[in-house]
């Protein structure tokens, strides 16, 4: 029973691309509408001219069956779609290793003096030759 019931079931292959499908069916109806309105059917504002914009009429149809077929499986495409996970940036020990700035060393009120005084003394020098 369990194995005619999973025959049963109907899978649907839906594009990777359906959005763009979607998108370009819904400016071919619009191209197709545009053709219509300088038809004899809205100069003429009767519905007995039908036959001569029988052309737009047909790509006008075409391009709404094809587009609401494309709308409900990108409805489906996304209801069945599993929730994105966020992203997970895994840093290697390495890399970790190499980021870190170095640790900055600790100097002493005399040690900082010291220092001073020897490049005043390093400058005096170097103005006397």
């Amino acid at each position: 029973m369990a194995a005619q019931a999973a025959e049963s079931v109907k899978t649907v292959k839906i594009p990777d691309d359906i959005e763009y499908r979607a998108i370009g069916d819904a400016f071919g109806l619009l191209i197709a509408c545009g053709g219509l309105l300088p038809g004899a059917m809205v100069s003429q504002r009767s519905l007995e001219y039908w036959l001569e914009d029988i052309v737009p009429l047909l790509l006008i149809m075409v391009m709404g069956f094809r587009l609401m077929r494309n709308l409900m499986a990108t409805m489906l495409a996304v209801q069945n779609a599993p929730p994105p996970q966020p992203a997970r940036q895994v840093v290697q020990p390495e890399a970790a290793a190499m980021a870190q700035l170095p640790e900055v060393p600790g100097y002493t009120t005399e040690q900082v003096l010291e220092e001073v005084a020897r490049r005043i003394e390093a400058k005096r020098a170097a103005a006397a030759h």
